[in-house]
């Protein structure tokens, strides 16, 4: 089982990853996999991951986010 501060970790990591407009919508269990899952302002922009534990699944869904907004110069 994934402790609570590895599941916390890993939905705080995946919301600072979000592009402008988007946001967490929800993370479910499907058979024996977790799916994290992302929507943003447009019409049908979506994304979402897989994982065995609902960590990896948030992990995941962070960096396909990251990979979507694209670089922050900051």
């Amino acid at each position: 089982m994934t402790s609570l501060g590895a599941l916390s970790q890993a939905w705080i990591a995946a919301e600072a990853s979000l592009p402008l407009g988007w946001q967490l919508t929800g993370l479910m269990r499907f058979g024996g996999e977790w799916v994290a899952f992302s929507e943003g302002p447009g019409d049908g922009d979506h994304l979402e991951a897989c994982g065995i534990h609902a960590y990896e699944a948030l992990t995941r869904l962070g960096d396909r986010l990251r990979e979507r907004r694209g670089k922050v110069d900051g």
